[in-house]
């Protein structure tokens, strides 16, 4: 995209702007000072960190050194953020053309904050998401009580009815052995009976 041109408000505005940022060298004539590009992704650096890597840009002197790390920029950064420079725009910021910086600047400017919105708005969508995942969990999670209460009560009605018939098929092979018992002491008896009536 070109940049467009600038008032004198909007190029005080990207001045005090780019005194906020901690750069690695003072700013004396902020046209050479960002010629080579390095600074512009320092600027980067600072507020996106996660989408640059500052070791792909070295301070250049040659054109060509410098065209490379615009170029870098270009493929590897400023798509990312939605925008690329124009080369128009590149040749005239390694060339030190007044204010072609400055209009870089402001570009950059306007799409990082575009960008920085448009990732909070992503941050806050993914922060509602595991929220309503959880909420969804919690709801489970209090219904269950109920279920596993109810499980519970029925577990217990069983323990208790498999306990009773316990008892009773002990009882009951006590009684087979009771009556096993006075079967054979009737047996006993009967035949005392009968041997005392032959005697």
């Amino acid at each position: 995209m070109d940049a467009p041109p600038l008032s004198e408000d909007e190029l005080n505005e990207i001045y005090n702007w780019v005194d906020t940022v901690p750069l690695s060298r003072p700013k004396k004539h902020i046209g050479r000072d960002f010629a080579d590009g390095v600074l512009i992704a320092e600027i980067i650096q600072h507020y996106v960190p996660s989408i640059i890597d500052i070791h792909n840009y070295s301070l250049a002197h040659s054109v060509q050194q410098k065209q490379y790390n615009w170029n870098t920029l270009n493929a590897k950064v400023f798509r990312k953020m939605g925008f690329q420079i124009t080369q128009k725009d590149i040749d005239a910021v390694i060339q030190v053309i007044p204010e072609a910086i400055e209009r870089i600047l402001k570009v950059i400017q306007v799409k990082l904050d575009m960008f920085l919105e448009h990732s909070e708005q992503n941050q806050v969508q993914k922060q509602e998401k595991p929220n309503e995942i959880s909420k969804n969990q919690n709801q489970v999670n209090h219904s269950k009580p109920v279920v596993n209460n109810k499980q519970n009560d029925k577990d217990l009605v069983i323990q208790d009815q498999k306990e009773t018939i316990e008892i009773l098929e002990l009882k009951i092979q006590k009684l087979e052995q009771l009556v096993k018992l006075k079967d054979s002491k009737i047996q006993q008896l009967t035949q005392k009976l009968q041997q005392a009536g032959i005697k």
